[in-house]
């Protein structure tokens, strides 16, 4: 059959496809990275139009606006930069009156120089809350709280310890130990001990002086309680860099006003959003005056909030803020606008980007009364001022062109990429010589290997591009292009390694066979088995408690507990007499290992002499002991009746062979009688047909059993040896074709074709020319009789260094049920109903024959298929 060539198999057509491909794969990238880089600038694809009509614009547009009105919002906290923020109405989330209304209030200037000098970056404030013995608290700087303890105006007394400790340990525990502050108590007295540790602790704890290793207080001169226990705040505090209104701390409000006891928390949490809205409205402003201020920007807003009497605009000379004056302004000034109001409705930039409702629910977001305001933004075409509405504008008319073409060949790119890989996919590891999926080296590789070695090279040279567009923040548009083909043509060419490496993989089956999972998942396997193997083998062996088995587990375990013993001995400080003992121990156990290994040794041999057919050899038993011994003496006895028992083999065998050579001898006599006064009849003439049927009857029976008798005695001589060979060398096939030439008549009457094939004229084997011509008769004339008619016979005969090889095989004319072995016993016939002639004696004749002239018969069966093969050593011409 011709097998249809295909032209993505060709090796040319396969570089080609690649060369497409990796093309393909750049011009992708490239496209990519183009379309990104463009619409980065705020262009979308398939706009239409000038600048002013486009998504891009409107999407700049509406961003702004939500800059701005988010910018006006965070502005508004700070008010006009007059009076106060009160942190009750901070903390409570309530509009700012600013006026102190709580007591506790900062001044709106004060927070706004806070924000300004870099509010975030404080260190923390080492405070104390100190509870007092009515349960109300008290909050003291450290540094306040240390002086008193300095001066001795009061003074920390340990009232007790926990578990036992004493003083100093217990402190010295809770320092080192629990709150890993490493110092040693004993090197100071307890009070500055727990004033340092009181001045690291956290208080996220909920732990003060007194601790669960000992109990103190905080007492005066005269030793009366002023504090029960005294906790760190330092997480939450900050350094006041501005005081509060009339007071000269946050603590001194804390400590005296009713309204802020026991609310430190409350107030620093106030504090700290207030200085945090500070800092977004400083922002704020600078954005709107540097960002969005006039002749700063293309973008001419204005936003009135109503209910809070605020305009917000960057307009100049607007002196009427109602909805006709803003309109009129807008009227003159801009062809692309915005205004809105609750009532009057609007015009919108661009309905199909933004609509109506969209830009009312901005404007809403941001007014005090939702129901009362006016925004209106809009710009002027030219865009003469710089800012991003002129760089986009710019860019626009630079680019927008470029998009819909760099998309078509992005697409064309993509299609053509899919082809080459379909093609290339179908043609993998095969070519048209056969379909035969060749593999190459990198394909024989670990699957995960291959994969990782393929994906990582990729990675790190990807990452490599990447890391230059990140540091080199100038690159111009050709270097886009440059870098964007490179990461195109890298991610090509390793694409189509792994693709292409894959799909031959599983073509030929070896995705998973050469998987270095698979190979671990196998070797788990087996080392599972072995070990439940093992776990078997150990249970079966403890499962039969036998006195050998219970014996050698009490020994090996008191031999270990020794051990055991002797080693705690000596790690524990024991006489160094313990090594010495240990030592002779070990010796002890390497002598009785040593004397069990050389018995182990005696009665393997004794076995492998007994096994070569030695059976008088007697294991010496002087240097066995136990067990041992008991073995060897079985063993010993195993030999005299072996010895026994094939003594009385080889005597019954030799009658055997005396009683058939003698009945055959004794039946020959009487035959050759027979045989002959049948041929002294047949000499007489005789003329009747029926008395010249039962002579020749009877010759013919006469002479089958002469046969078989015969057969029988060479059978029994070749079976036992006894016969003589005169070995020489001679032609083995020329031998054979004697042979095949008596027997070609035969053949030809059951229409039996002989195919010959014989690779060599001449191969010189030693053996006995008249038993190899008995040999090969007995073989063909089982051919001659058993094989099926009107079909083929052959014969071949290999010469393979240093032995040749004569098989012989047919189809056999009945079934064969029986194996090979059997059918070489004697008396055995592969015709079971034995309607042939034959005494079943010619194969087992043949095999004793071969082997005893130092070759090999080999019988072979496969249904009804009879295979004979001798073999014999060849000699060199």
């Amino acid at each position: 059959m011709v097998m249809k060539k295909r032209w993505y198999r060709n090796k040319w057509a396969k570089g080609i496809l690649v060369a497409l491909g990796i093309i393909s794969v750049e011009a992708a990238a490239v496209s990519a990275g183009m379309v990104v880089g463009i619409a980065s600038m705020g262009i979308y694809p398939f706009d239409s139009g000038t600048y002013t009509e486009s998504r891009s614009f409107a999407n700049e547009v509406y961003r702004s606006s939500g800059d701005i009105l988010h910018a006006v919002q965070n502005a508004g906290f700070l008010g006009d930069g007059q009076g106060v923020i009160d942190l009750q109405e901070v903390f409570s989330e309530e509009p700012i009156s600013y006026e102190d209304t709580s007591g506790l209030a900062y001044s709106v200037k004060d927070l706004e120089e806070w924000a300004e000098s870099g509010w975030g970056n404080e260190d923390t404030e080492n405070i104390l809350i100190c509870t007092k013995k009515d349960g109300g608290e008290e909050y003291l700087y450290f540094d306040e709280f240390n002086d008193k303890i300095r001066s001795g105006e009061l003074k920390i007394q340990i009232n007790g310890t926990i578990d036992g400790y004493g003083e100093d340990q217990a402190v010295e525990y809770a320092t080192t130990e629990d709150y890993e502050a490493a110092r040693e108590a004993a090197e100071s007295d307890l009070e500055e001990e727990l004033l340092e540790w009181l001045r690291n602790r956290n208080f996220m704890y909920d732990t003060g002086i007194s601790d669960s290793y000992y109990s103190a207080c905080v007492v005066d001169k005269d030793g009366e309680i002023v504090y029960t226990d005294v906790k760190n705040f330092s997480d939450y505090a900050f350094p006041e860099k501005y005081h509060p209104q009339d007071a000269d701390s946050i603590l001194e409000v804390l400590n005296e006003d009713p309204q802020w006891q026991g609310r430190i928390y409350d107030a620093y949490d106030a504090l700290t959003d207030a200085l945090n809205q500070a800092v977004l409205a400083v922002q704020s402003r600078a954005t709107l005056e540097e960002t969005y201020g006039e002749g700063l920007t293309n973008l001419n807003y204005v936003f009135v909030d109503n209910g809070a009497d605020k305009v917000y605009t960057n307009v100049e000379n607007l002196k009427d803020t109602d909805y006709d004056s803003v309109w009129k302004r807008i009227d003159q000034d801009a062809a692309s606008h915005v205004i809105l109001t609750p009532e009057e409705g609007g015009t919108n930039l661009n309905t199909a980007i933004n609509s109506l409702q969209d830009w009312k629910n901005l404007a809403e977001g941001y007014s005090t009364d939702k129901g009362d305001y006016l925004f209106a933004i809009w710009t002027d075409e030219n865009f003469e001022i710089p800012d991003v509405l002129a760089e986009n504008q710019e860019n626009y008319e630079k680019y927008a062109g470029w998009l819909t073409p760099i998309l078509s060949c992005g697409l064309f790119s993509i299609v053509l990429l899919i082809v080459c890989v379909g093609f290339l996919t179908a043609g993998a590891g095969r070519a048209n010589e056969g379909e035969e999926i060749r593999l190459n080296f990198f394909d024989r590789w670990f699957t995960e290997i291959a994969a990782l070695l393929v994906v990582g090279i990729w990675l790190a040279g990807t990452t490599s591009v990447l890391n230059i567009i990140t540091w080199s923040l100038e690159v111009d548009t050709l270097g886009y292009f440059i870098i964007f083909n490179i990461l195109g043509l890298w991610t090509g060419i390793w694409f189509f390694i792994g693709w292409l490496s894959l799909v031959r993989r599983i073509k030929a089956g070896a995705l998973w066979k050469n998987s270095f999972t698979r190979c671990f998942i196998l070797a788990a396997g087996k080392l599972l088995k072995k070990g439940w193997a093992l776990l078997k083998e150990i249970v079966e062996l403890f499962a039969v408690n036998t006195s050998s088995r219970l014996k050698m587990a009490l020994i090996f375990g008191g031999f270990c507990f020794f051990q055991f013993v002797v080693c705690g001995m000596i790690f524990a400080g024991g006489a160094w007499i313990l090594i010495l003992v240990l030592g002779a121990a070990d010796a002890a156990g390497l002598v009785y290992l040593l004397r069990k290994a050389r018995g182990r040794e005696e009665i393997l041999k004794g076995l492998k002499e007994i096994t070569d057919g030695n059976l008088q050899y007697k294991i010496p038993l002087d240097k066995l002991t136990g067990e041992q011994k008991t073995i060897a003496e079985y063993i010993n006895r195993i030999g005299d009746g072996l010895d026994a028992a094939v003594e009385n083999s080889v005597k019954n065998e030799r009658m055997k062979t005396e009683l058939i050579t003698n009945v055959s001898h004794d039946i020959k006599t009487p035959l050759t009688s027979i045989i002959n006064y049948i041929d002294l009849l047949k000499r007489e003439h005789p003329t009747d047909p029926k008395i010249c049927g039962y002579l020749d009857i009877l010759e013919e029976k006469a002479q089958r059993l002469k046969h078989l008798t015969e057969d029988v005695v060479e059978a029994s001589k070749a079976s036992t040896g006894n016969i003589s060979l005169e070995m020489a060398d001679l032609n083995f096939v020329e031998l054979v074709h004697q042979v095949i030439g008596e027997f070609e008549e035969k053949f030809q009457e059951k229409n039996l074709t002989l195919m010959m094939h014989f690779e060599e004229d001449e191969a010189i084997i030693c053996a006995d020319g008249r038993r190899l011509w008995r040999v090969l008769e007995n073989v063909f004339g089982n051919v001659a009789k058993y094989a099926m008619e009107n079909t083929r016979v052959y014969a071949e005969m290999k010469v393979e260094k240093p032995t040749v090889k004569f098989s012989l095989k047919n189809i056999s004319a009945q079934p064969l049920n029986i194996s090979a072995d059997e059918l070489t016993e004697r008396f055995i016939r592969g015709d079971v109903s034995r309607n042939t002639e034959g005494s079943g004696l010619g194969l087992s004749i043949a095999k004793s024959l071969t082997e005893l002239q130092g070759g090999e018969f080999r019988l072979y069966l496969d249904g009804d298929l009879f295979k004979v093969t001798i073999v014999f050593q060849v000699k060199d011409k």
